[in-house]
């Protein structure tokens, strides 16, 4: 009877062990940063650089200054242009309107000669004068608009070369795109630098994220959209963080070995984003992400 219920006993503890033995799935990872390579757009030396490695910079500073002497002169030279253009401009719509005065006198005469002709007091020579000289006016005056349309073509053409060299300026000064720490200098002072030339990588810490591996089991459980806590070794404080991405395909580990032991290592990727709030999160910090359920 005692064994019975001795037996009863440890039955009762081993079913509550297996019911309260509710596994976490999570694993450990380190900090990674998106990265934005900062790259130059025009060509020139580099005058100014306003960064080391490990600057902490905001979205729309300034990085470096590109030599900008060599197009501030082009937009000195086309800024002259547009006023010469402008001029000309001004000029042939005087013109035009002279040529509709001179087209509208010269339409009179001939209307009050024909009327004279049909009361014979004046000629046809006369009138074929002043027929001419109608139709002199009004080819001066179709001459001075399209005139006025030639300048107005060359004013446009000269405005949009003024937009690019303005371009152009403007990317002598090139500017982080977000918000983050640099952590790579890719210039010296005095570097010569062309189109494309990379200038900077920035890594945004307002948000970081984590890749961790799960093993097949606890992996069939995980989706997209899941929250997560993040803790860290260096303090008690935790993260909540989100599932963002899942692997579509198992990874082996190590990738290059293909025995039977490896395949018991058959691991999938999972993708967790954390808001880095207070930014203490550096990238290569080891973390635990436990997913929850």
């Amino acid at each position: 009877m005692k064994f019975l219920t001795f037996s009863f006993i440890v039955l009762t503890m081993l079913l509550a062990g297996c019911g309260s033995n509710n596994q976490t799935t999570g694993g450990s990872g380190f900090i990674e940063a998106d990265e934005v390579l900062v790259s130059a757009e025009t060509s020139g030396r580099i005058l100014q650089r306003n960064f080391s490695e490990g600057s902490q910079i905001k979205a729309g500073d300034t990085l470096a200054l590109i030599d900008p002497s060599r197009i501030q002169l082009d937009i000195a030279s086309m800024s002259a242009a547009r006023q010469s253009a402008i001029a000309s401009l001004e000029t042939a719509r005087l013109s035009v309107t002279k040529a509709r005065e001179t087209e509208k006198f010269a339409s009179s005469e001939s209307d009050r000669v024909g009327r004279l002709l049909r009361s014979g007091s004046a000629t046809p020579k006369q009138m074929d004068q002043l027929t001419y000289e109608a139709a002199q006016a009004t080819v001066a005056r179709q001459t001075a608009e399209a005139n006025v349309t030639v300048i107005q073509a060359q004013l446009e053409k000269v405005d949009a070369d003024l937009n690019r060299l303005n371009r152009q300026l403007q990317d002598c000064y090139p500017v982080s795109p977000i918000s983050g720490t640099v952590t790579e200098a890719l210039v010296e002072m005095g570097e010569t630098v062309a189109p494309g030339k990379g200038l900077a990588k920035v890594a945004g810490l307002e948000m970081v994220w984590v890749k961790l591996y799960l093993p097949a089991e606890q992996f069939s459980v995980v989706k997209t959209g899941e929250k997560a806590i993040v803790s860290t070794e260096a303090n008690e404080k935790t993260y909540d963080a989100v599932v963002v991405w899942t692997s579509a395909e198992a990874e082996f580990t190590p990738k290059n070995v293909q025995t039977q032991k490896s395949r018991a290592n058959l691991v999938y990727a999972v993708k967790v984003r954390i808001p880095n709030t207070d930014g203490l999160l550096k990238i290569g910090m080891p973390v635990y992400v436990t997913l929850e359920k």
